[in-house]
């Protein structure tokens, strides 16, 4: 489980913007904005870290779901993922395969560029309290 990712997925605003460009994400468990992200996030050196790496400092979101093995057709991931047209790749999750990691195009607009600074801005409070 990406907990950093669901900590993200519990904004109001994250979820009415996954929902509107993504659909209904079956069995969705977080959300990065991969603009954001650094190779240095996720280096395990497997298959799943040089994915996420492709996609990092890109106009990408990263879906994490509950989806992987054999709940990916069981749960229709397969089929959600090939009815959306900004789907770029996903991969079974390496520590716990009953998790996938989806990758989408970015939709680009107000929206997108509000969620981007809101998750600045909130770094750098924590940051800030941290000091």
């Amino acid at each position: 489980m990406d907990l950093y990712a669901f900590s993200i997925s519990q904004c109001q605003d994250v979820q009415e913007y996954v929902t509107k460009n993504y659909g209904d994400v079956p069995r969705m468990r977080g959300v990065r904005f991969m603009k954001l992200q650094s190779p240095e996030d996720c280096d395990n050196g497997d298959y799943q870290s040089e994915m996420y790496g492709r996609h990092c400092g890109k106009d990408v979101v990263y879906i994490h779901t509950r989806c992987g093995a054999s709940n990916y057709e069981y749960f229709e991931a397969d089929k959600w993922e090939e009815s959306n047209p900004t789907f770029i790749e996903s991969c079974d999750d390496a520590f716990d395969c009953t998790y996938r990691d989806h990758y989408f195009e970015a939709v680009l607009g107000d929206e997108y560029d509000s969620l981007i600074a809101g998750i600045l801005e909130a770094r750098k409070e924590t940051e800030d309290h941290d000091d």
